[in-house]
């Protein structure tokens, strides 16, 4: 069973793609595998994607002979739970998978789960939490004191962050996928000036060490 994710908050992007974004999301599951999609997306052509999820805070909902408590926040028990690092474009990227677990092994575990970042072919941000486990954990409670509870459901709040670096077909400055004589022909008449769309190697001006990287670059992206 799949089970959505919901969004809480934007990104600072467009629906063309961005050079960043910054994606915050809210998750609810009692065991459930969850997958969410981004609301906006970034750029698919860069050549590098730094590409970041941290965990901002779980909760968890607990049970003792049948009575629930909670969301309790547990938070303060987690380790350094970012992950992520810089990917090679273009998009799509498979941003790979974390395993979350707490306590680490080989303590009987209280709550885990897998998380894949994934960027689809449109710079589109993609998420899913499987393997989830909800174990048991020894906590105080009012009137009974410490005692040892069952996770019935975890809330997990994350933040991930997009950063993309350059473009992976930089001498491609139509758009159609490769490096041709309509590309230097659009650079030669942006020769000399500091026209961004033709200046392949980003110093600022059109000019020979521009022609020379497209040459380089002929044929197919």
């Amino acid at each position: 069973m799949i089970t959505s994710a919901l969004i809480v908050a934007a990104a600072a992007t467009t629906m063309v793609g961005a050079d960043s974004a910054t994606w915050q999301l809210s998750i609810e599951t009692a065991g459930q595998d969850v997958s969410w999609t981004s609301p906006t997306n970034v750029r698919a052509d860069g050549e590098l994607y730094d590409m970041y999820a941290s965990v901002t805070g779980v909760s968890v909902l607990v049970s003792y002979f049948g009575f629930e408590f909670g969301p309790i926040d547990v938070s303060d028990q987690l380790p350094d739970s970012s992950f992520g690092g810089q990917l090679e474009g273009p998009c799509p990227i498979d941003g790979g998978t974390t395993s979350i677990v707490e306590p680490p092994p080989p303590d009987p575990i209280t709550f885990g789960f897998d998380v894949t970042l994934l960027l689809d072919e449109e710079g589109e941000g993609s998420l899913l939490m499987e393997n989830i486990v909800l174990g048991t954990a020894t906590t105080t409670i009012p009137i009974f004191g410490e005692v040892t509870v069952q996770l019935e459901e975890v809330y997990v709040d994350l933040e991930i962050t997009v950063d993309v670096i350059g473009t992976s077909c930089a001498t491609d400055l139509n758009g159609d996928n490769q490096t041709n004589v309509d590309d230097i022909l659009q650079l030669l008449g942006a020769y000399g000036t500091n026209d961004s769309e033709s200046d392949v190697d980003g110093d600022g001006v059109v000019g020979v060490n521009d022609v020379l990287t497209l040459i380089a670059a002929w044929g197919p992206c």
